[in-house]
């Protein structure tokens, strides 16, 4: 790990760390943080944020039923983080965003050795999270996919009892401080 990395990670506060598998291949490393630095661009493949309105957060359901509270997504060439994150909102959700702040990131380091065609940051690269503000909805902005179902506003108290991950939790409650 170069020291720009290195020195970025130790800017932020890990909260949770997990070993997952992508495609049945792919073993990565999952670290949780919070802080509000810029990651280093070069290492950023995708951008996600917690979305508020009023007393509800922005939810998520994926077409496999799972509920998540981070949308976001892919960087293309040439935008910067802001740009992305309010895209892919946008596409994912029809949401469109007001106002944004870096609330942590995800920090992902492979466990297995590099894919055939991989294009993407190895052997580490950074998901940074916002906390955000939903401004309009606009519905026809919506983009379908093979990913995302549907987006609906919940209260926060109702978010606190679904289904979602433990660590998305973590950081619904870092946002409510820091919002």
């Amino acid at each position: 790990m170069n020291a720009e990395l290195k020195a970025f990670l130790a800017s932020g506060t890990l909260i949770s760390e997990n070993k997952v598998m992508w495609g049945g291949e792919i073993s990565l490393r999952i670290s949780y943080y919070l802080g509000n630095e810029n990651p280093p661009i070069d290492y950023v493949s995708s951008v996600r944020a917690i979305v508020f309105h009023d007393n509800s957060v922005l939810v998520v359901k994926e077409k496999n039923g799972q509920l998540y509270i981070t949308p976001g997504g892919r960087v293309e060439p040439g935008e910067k983080l802001d740009e992305t994150l309010r895209r892919e909102v946008l596409e994912e959700t029809g949401w469109t965003l007001s106002i944004t702040k870096p609330l942590g990131f995800m920090h992902f380091h492979h466990l297995s050795s590099k894919p055939l065609g991989y294009r993407y940051p190895y052997p580490d690269f950074i998901w940074p999270i916002y906390l955000a503000e939903a401004g309009e909805f606009v519905p026809y902005a919506r983009v379908p996919d093979d990913y995302a179902l549907m987006a609906d506003l919940l209260l926060i108290d109702e978010v606190r009892k679904l289904p979602i991950e433990k660590v998305q939790l973590m950081l619904l409650e870092a946002a409510i401080k820091l919002r």
